[in-house]
């Protein structure tokens, strides 16, 4: 009986976390809007910036849908870094007949007074912080509906070289010691 009582256990934990994983996997979705940095290069789903420098960036495709009808004359905007947190932003309507949105966001440098240099990737969201801005722009150039992918920024040096995040060490210890600070 008691073993019974440890597998119905295991089993109701195990449950609850495939519940929790499975709504954590929707909590982000692409929208409609796809990140634009007009005068930047990217890859197939991020725009380079270089640190320090403020860039001028629009959501375009933005619908009525998604932020309201008619279309607001500002939504918010979030740079999401797993790094540093989320910055969040207003991006003003440009052009309402291409739900057009645009925003200025200067990645943080040392140069400028801030902490630290903004590294590695982030994603754009727009509207609330979990609706992703697309790739349909980056990832070929076109605005014909292939980007599949969440879009954001990559962040540049000075020389244009993009700038990975350091790792943090983690020292090694044997399995006892380790033990011991969760007892």
């Amino acid at each position: 009986m008691h073993s019974q009582k440890k597998i119905v256990r295991l089993l109701g934990c195990a449950v609850a976390a495939a519940t929790m994983l499975a709504g954590t996997a929707a909590f982000a979705v692409n929208g409609a809007g796809s990140l634009i940095v007009p005068g930047a290069t990217c890859t197939p789903t991020h725009w380079n910036v270089p640190i320090g420098v403020p860039a001028t960036a629009q959501i375009c495709g933005v619908t009525t849908a998604e932020a309201g009808s008619p279309l607001p004359a500002t939504i918010t905007v979030w740079v999401k870094s797993s790094q540093w947190g989320n910055t969040q932003l207003t991006a003003t309507l440009v052009d309402a007949v291409a739900g057009c949105y645009e925003f200025t966001y200067t990645p943080p440098a040392v140069a400028n007074g801030d902490d630290f240099d903004a590294c590695g990737t982030t994603i754009v969201s727009y509207v609330n912080v979990g609706m992703n801005a697309n790739n349909d722009i980056c990832d070929d150039g076109l605005d014909n509906g292939s980007g599949a992918s969440a879009s954001g920024f990559r962040f540049l040096d000075d020389s244009g070289a993009p700038i990975d995040c350091v790792s943090v060490g983690v020292e090694q210890a044997p399995w006892s010691q380790v033990k011991r600070l969760y007892q």
